[in-house]
């Protein structure tokens, strides 16, 4: 699907139906809800930047419930965070997904199939860079997050589709608040033997306070027993952890060493690990975000 272009020095835009996607579901509810920050936006005034990550906590506040800034003696609504989330964040992490996926995972066939499992997915973000790297295979979207407003937004994006005849961009797909129904889905897309490729995405996922590791690891640990002849990939997308304060890399980092120590009881085929840099086109005032960096790892699972 070419709905993403990239250029020969790793510069992202989106192709005109995805344009049209980030205008009427992104853009234009930004614009009509929240017009003084809109303007911010549009005349890139610096402090802009300042406002939205105090507004989101770092990508942290809770999307479910309303938020009181005081700074700015203002209320914001579940649907007017996602909002700002998508405008500020979505195509940093979009096109950053993208770049890792087209960049570092094997070729995906028309004829294979594939379950994409996305933590944390937001409005769908990674799904949709991973369906512009699959093209037409049989891919099957499982994707959580704790916040309903975002699954909503989610399905929403979802319906619109990559093109304009409005197929969405996933016919099997599962939006789930938590990751404990994790197996008894996968059973409806994959039967032992099939060859499902199963692949875990953790997009900026690490850094949620209420987190537990442990469980996640028992979550990951009970579907790769249960499909152990079934090709098993991790992909972990975050900050580069190198630059970080000591405490905020222990936070972040920290739980993705702890989840790969967890799971070290599978023989893993090699890891792949560095620092990507990749330029962007933003949402909204025409503006490029340049030598933008995303820490990545790939770990491939053997067959026992």
């Amino acid at each position: 699907m070419s709905y993403i272009y990239r250029s020969h020095d790793n510069y992202y835009k989106p192709g005109e139906s995805l344009k049209n996607l980030f205008e009427e579901l992104i853009v234009k509810p930004f614009e009509h809800d929240l017009p003084i920050l809109a303007e911010d936006v549009r005349s890139n005034r610096i402090y802009y930047w300042e406002d939205i990550a105090r507004i989101l906590r770092q990508g942290q506040s809770n999307f479910d419930e309303v938020s009181f800034d005081k700074p700015s003696h203002e209320y914001y609504f579940p649907k007017d965070k996602v909002s700002i989330y998508c405008v500020h964040h979505m195509p940093r992490l979009l096109f950053g997904a993208h770049h890792i996926f087209t960049n570092f995972l094997t070729p995906i066939r028309t004829e294979d199939k594939v379950v994409f499992i996305d933590f944390g997915c937001g409005p769908l973000t990674s799904g949709i860079a991973f369906r512009a790297f699959t093209g037409q295979c049989d891919t099957a979207y499982l994707g959580i997050d704790s916040s309903q407003t975002m699954l909503d937004k989610a399905a929403v994006i979802n319906k619109y589709g990559p093109n304009t005849y409005r197929e969405p961009f996933f016919d099997k797909i599962e939006l789930i608040r938590n990751s404990d129904s994790l197996t008894r889905l996968l059973d409806k897309y994959i039967k032992n033997g099939d060859r499902t490729q199963i692949i875990f995405n953790f997009c900026y996922f690490f850094s949620s306070p209420t987190l537990d590791i442990d469980n996640l690891s028992d979550v990951l640990l009970e579907i790769m027993k249960r499909y152990n002849q079934h090709k098993i990939c991790l992909i972990y997308q975050n900050p580069d952890h190198r630059s970080l304060s000591g405490l905020r890399r222990l936070k972040l980092y920290g739980k993705w060493e702890k989840l790969k120590t967890n799971l070290s009881v599978f023989s893993s085929q090699g890891t792949q690990a560095d620092v990507e840099t990749f330029s962007y086109h933003r949402l909204i005032n025409d503006l490029s975000h340049n030598n933008a960096n995303v820490y990545y790892e790939i770990l491939r699972y053997k067959s026992i």
